[in-house]
């Protein structure tokens, strides 16, 4: 309960207030005398240094110091009083029809009988409503900010949906650059490395708790100045803003950022990617370049650019970018003679004044918005390098897969995960404990702790969340307990693993049909065939958990190789097309499946069918949002 600390806050600050004026009125007096005569005046000049002066001297600095002391107490009550007057605002009231819809499902889930829900994609899969069966999560307050809080800032709503959009793209690109390889050779992955940590948060934090957009922040003509704590962080948020903006396809002209080398040098530091190539940003050489850039001549259908750049030092530079922003809006770090300048906290909320409603801007670090213009910046597409198997030593044959031995639990990971027990599936309460049993699935020699929690709980500090993987495996092993099976998840310094001799899964089986057909020297056919036999579908295809990525994606690259090497071996070009058919069902997005099947369609006189299939592939890529030039991001 807060409100017997609400109540002795204020009688502390009562006391604060009233109790020394009115000890020192009572013992002695007012610090001033209510009249002061022309002889008292001339006495204290001829001689100030009496007993009677120096009392008075004591008395005015006590009452001195009551009154420092008292402005301070009553500056903390005023900016507490307006960080609620904020929080509340937040909070968005309920209308007449919402709060008479609210009281019926109140009334109609009073009385009605309990039934059991099934989780969706993006909701922990509990078979109770207890609050010690959900996961720990975002309060309801704030899940209505209207932003995410990320590592190193803080995002608002519509800006987080376009990250995460990104960071889908990057995927998409990387499957249609992929070329099948042969099956037998080691590939290089290095490709499919894991997005920034700064979007995979963003990723996860917007697949548990959808944030509301809300308008952003009007930036006026003329320019604006950004000062206070969180004026540079505030400046990287427009700056990736307004990128994001520019590569959104509206159908509306998008505003562009200009600025200059030493501006963004200044705010990212000096691991800066490569952004000459990024849609919407120009960047100079120096600054008063970027102001001549401003007065060029532009389309009247182009939107006027934004200025990125920090104030001018010297007066004749700020009247010429003055008569720059005219028509146009600027950023300027630094107060702002010209214009408004804004005050920026920490957290991005601004101060109101000079005619500016108070709001928040995006706010990020500089390793933030580094992690974040990396998605953005579109990169040239490459083929996944490959080293071939040593010649002088051909690896041994791995022998086929036997037939599973019974086990008392079964994982099954690839399509929608389960665990059964005796064939019996297993309810799994917490979406981490999933995340949990599918990570020790993809690396059977064990997991540490941290990396657990950093994949689970990406954005957060591991050792502010190891306690959520504790309740996490605590639970699930009461869950797994009560089969009367041995548990099959062991701990080994600091490792957690699967025990292969309580459980089978699903992935172990195809990973070892994919080692067998790389060594196979007979029956290849088979061996391929059976690596598409055992994948039924992507490694947990109805979740959207960042960290998955990466394995998912090496796993359905095995599979196409497949498929290709099927193709490959088929004197028959129909039966060739048909395996290069499945593999585009498996991944639609592949340019170079698509370019084989077309060929194939053209040899065998075809023609119309290949342009036709080609369209549906540039129509297919352009309504992702993905093109030759710029990564779109809808």
């Amino acid at each position: 309960m807060r409100w017997p600390r609400q109540i002795a806050s204020a009688a502390a600050l009562t006391t604060v207030l009233a109790g020394p004026p009115i000890v020192l009125a009572y013992t002695v007096g007012w610090p001033l005398p209510t009249r002061v005569t022309q002889e008292q005046l001339r006495q204290w000049v001829s001689d100030p240094l009496t007993e009677d002066t120096l009392i008075a001297g004591l008395v005015l600095l006590t009452w001195t110091l009551w009154l420092v002391l008292a402005s301070i107490a009553l500056r903390a009550t005023a900016l507490r009083a307006m960080a609620t007057v904020r929080r509340l605002r937040q909070v968005p009231l309920p209308t007449p029809m919402q709060a008479t819809a609210t009281g019926l499902a109140g009334a109609a889930a009073l009385w009605a009988p309990a039934t059991t829900s099934t989780a969706t994609v993006d909701q922990p899969t509990p078979t109770s409503t207890s609050a010690g069966d959900q996961d720990p999560g975002p309060t309801s307050q704030q899940a209505a900010a209207a932003g995410v809080d990320v590592p190193g800032g803080w995002i608002p709503a519509d800006t987080a949906h376009q990250i995460a959009a990104a960071g889908a793209l990057v995927w998409l690109r990387r499957r249609r650059a992929y070329q099948p390889q042969p099956l037998g050779r080691r590939r290089d992955d290095s490709d499919l490395a894991a997005l920034p940590p700064t979007v995979t948060a963003v990723q996860a934090t917007l697949a548990a708790t959808p944030a509301t957009p809300a308008p952003p922040p009007v930036i006026p003509t003329g320019g604006i100045g950004l000062t206070g704590p969180g004026a540079a962080d505030a400046a990287r948020g427009i700056l990736l803003t307004t990128l994001l903006q520019a590569l959104r396809p509206t159908g509306r002209p998008t505003t562009t950022v200009v600025t200059s080398r030493t501006d963004l040098h200044t705010l990212l530091g000096p691991h800066t990617p490569p952004l000459h190539d990024l849609p919407g940003l120009t960047v100079t050489d120096t600054s008063d370049d970027a102001i001549t850039t401003l007065t060029h001549p532009r389309d009247l259908s182009e939107a006027p650019p934004t200025l990125l750049t920090h104030t001018p030092t010297d007066l004749t530079t700020a009247v010429r970018l003055s008569t720059a922003l005219t028509n146009t809006t600027g950023v300027l770090i630094g107060t702002w003679t010209y214009g408004p300048t804004w005050h920026i906290e920490p957290d991005g909320h601004t101060h109101p004044g000079n005619g500016h409603r108070q709001t928040r801007l995006c706010v990020l670090t500089a390793t933030a918005a580094r992690d974040l213009l990396a998605v953005l910046a579109p990169t040239t597409p490459t083929t996944a390098a490959v080293a071939a198997v040593p010649r002088q030593r051909p690896p041994a044959p791995t022998p086929p897969p036997e037939p599973p031995l019974l086990k008392p639990f079964t994982l099954q990971v690839l399509g929608n995960p389960t665990l059964r027990a005796d064939d019996k599936p297993i309810p799994i309460r917490r979406s981490a404990a999933l995340q949990v049993l599918v990570a020790l699935a993809l690396h059977p020699d064990g997991v540490t702790t941290r990396e657990l929690v950093t994949a689970i709980w990406p954005g957060l500090a591991p050792h502010a969340v190891t306690r959520r993987l504790y309740t996490t495996l605590s639970d699930l092993r009461k869950d797994l307990i009560a089969t009367g099976h041995p548990h099959p998840i062991e701990r080994a310094d600091d490792r957690y693993r699967l025990n292969h001799l309580h459980i089978d899964v699903d992935l172990w089986r195809l990973n070892a049909t994919i080692d067998h057909a790389a060594t196979a020297l007979t029956n290849r056919t088979n061996a391929y065939q059976s690596i598409i036999d055992h994948y039924i579908d992507d490694i947990a295809a109805n979740h959207t958990w960042p960290w998955l990525d990466p394995l998912r994606e090496s796993t359905r690259r095995h599979v196409i190789d497949a498929h290709t090497a099927l193709a490959n071996n088929t004197p028959d070009p129909n039966t060739r097309l048909l395996h290069l058919q499945d593999a585009l069902r498996l991944d639609p997005h592949n340019e170079h499946l698509h370019h084989q099947a077309a060929g194939i369609l053209t040899t065998l006189g075809n023609p119309q069918e290949a342009d036709a299939l080609l369209a549906r592939y540039h129509q297919r890529l352009a309504d992702a949002g993905l093109s030759q030039t710029a990564p779109a991001i809808r």
